[in-house]
């Protein structure tokens, strides 16, 4: 049992945090990232943001302290599911973490002690589970847990450009000899923020990550790496939150920045980092959902261009009717909660002209040209979204594969499981990077026998997840 104690790492005096159990005993955030480790396995990373105003402290000599105890277990995706795979996990731990206080009268929601665990684990698909013991079942052995569906990749995978996942955090600087090496990598200290919040008491967003696949130092080549941020869904970069850098190409390659967020309003964004060839053609990406709290900062104002400037405008000015609704359900495949919320406001055939015009145009990653690329993209999904998975009985983007590329876009990888004669013919789909949300799976299943995969499992947030989808597998 590793017991570890911890001082007051992080203060991000915001009562903005992300979504947790409820029912767990202490409020905690829990994060994860992937590395590469070497040619058999990967390193994950587990950070850990215990709140520190929901501690029961007791007072000390030197001040006031507790502990609490954390349990960690990595198992295989696969140990629920009917072939009886093994339970037993490939990775567990057991931290007995103590926390220790100056003076508890001064903390506040948003205070965090950050903690770190790594581990080598085989690349693979894994649940992981972190749980804590609770006091008021703890007669019975009981603990509250959180569970995190996981995808660890194979970095080490050959012919094939990769960015590892984005770590998020409130400072990184050089190591020292008086580094704490729990925190250290690659000569660097890296304070990881498991929140993903940023603003008032924390206004720079530090970020690392890794490339890999991209040759030699003495191959003499070089990429462009692109970071960006963007408000939640949309594309283009916010005005001064851009960068271009020149890198000589090398195998794997450290990629470390920062941005002052101490501007940005309140609300949720995305840091996108890319990788560019010589032709500006995207080799590798990933990105990152972080959060913002600047209650000083107002939100900017909305310049709109006359509408007989407007191409988005001009092309709905005459759409038919019955033209104009089906646009409308297109859109409302890819819309946000926001924008569905209006959608179910729409009456007139003005106001959905409207609507999909600044729809369409708050997505264009290049207002300039007569082009909008995010409606071309979306449409030449749909033409193929039709051509697989149209039927007499339901529209193509009505089906759950067809909403899930015309949303998410092409996956990464769809492995057809239809030959088990245990199991339901079943897809599985991955997503190397999903904005938000990282490595994603989704596990469509034919149910009844008659070709209609149905959306039974997915880690995306949103997303549909039945409590027993490995028991509907079952035939």
């Amino acid at each position: 049992m590793a017991r570890l104690l911890l001082a007051l790492l992080l203060l991000a005096t915001s009562p903005w945090a992300l979504a947790q159990d409820a029912e767990l005993p202490i409020d905690l955030n829990v994060d994860t990232a992937t590395f590469l480790y070497d040619v058999d396995l990967s390193l994950m990373e587990v950070y850990l943001a215990v709140g520190a105003a929901s501690l029961s402290y007791e007072s000390t000599e030197g001040g006031f302290a507790d502990e609490v105890e954390i349990q960690l277990a990595l198992r295989p995706a696969s140990a629920a599911a009917p072939d009886g795979a093994s339970t037993m996990p490939i990775f567990a731990d057991t931290l007995d973490l103590q926390f220790q206080v100056a003076d508890t009268t001064g903390l506040e929601s948003g205070q965090y002690f950050i903690q770190q665990v790594r581990a080598a684990v085989p690349p693979g698909e894994y649940v992981l589970e972190v749980a804590v013991p609770s006091e008021s079942v703890a007669a019975e052995g009981g603990t509250l847990s959180v569970r995190k569906d996981l995808v660890i990749p194979d970095y080490a995978e050959e012919g094939r450009v990769r960015l590892s996942d984005l770590t998020v955090a409130s400072s990184i600087a050089r190591a020292d000899a008086q580094a704490d090496p729990s925190f250290t990598k690659n000569g660097l200290v890296i304070r990881p923020s498991p929140s993903r919040l940023f603003g008032t008491g924390s206004e720079r967003l530090f970020y690392y990550t890794e490339a890999y696949g991209l040759g030699g130092a003495d191959s003499g080549g070089s990429y462009t790496l692109l970071a960006r941020v963007t408000q939640a869904n949309l594309s283009q970069p916010i005005d001064g939150f851009e960068r271009r850098e020149s890198r000589a190409a090398r195998s794997p390659d450290v990629l470390v920045g920062l941005f002052d967020v101490s501007t940005l309003p309140s609300g949720s964004y995305f840091l996108r980092l890319v990788l560019l060839n010589d032709d500006n053609e995207a080799l590798a990406e990933q990105s990152q959902k972080f959060f913002v709290f600047n209650p000083g900062v107002a939100e900017p104002e909305v310049v709109r261009q006359p509408a007989a400037e407007d191409y988005m405008a001009t092309l709905y000015a005459s759409m038919p009717a019955d033209e104009l609704d089906e646009n409308v359900a297109h859109a409302k495949v890819i819309a946000t909660a926001r924008e569905q919320s209006r959608l179910r406001d729409l009456q007139s055939e003005d106001a959905k002209r409207e609507y999909l015009a600044e729809f369409w145009r708050s997505r264009d990653p290049n207002p300039s040209t007569s082009i909008n690329e995010a409606r071309r993209d979306f449409y030449d999904r749909l033409r193929e979204v039709e051509d697989r998975y149209g039927s007499n009985f339901q529209e193509a983007y009505e089906t759950d594969r067809g909403r899930v590329l015309l949303k998410y876009g092409y996956p990464s990888g769809i492995d057809p499981r239809r030959s088990n004669t245990e199991l339901q013919p079943h897809e599985v789909w991955e997503y190397d990077n999903i904005p938000g949300q990282g490595r994603s799976l989704f596990v469509f299943a034919d149910l009844d026998g008659f070709g209609s995969y149905e959306l039974i499992h997915s880690d995306v947030v949103g997303e549909e997840s039945r409590p027993n989808w490995q028991v509907l597998l079952r035939r």
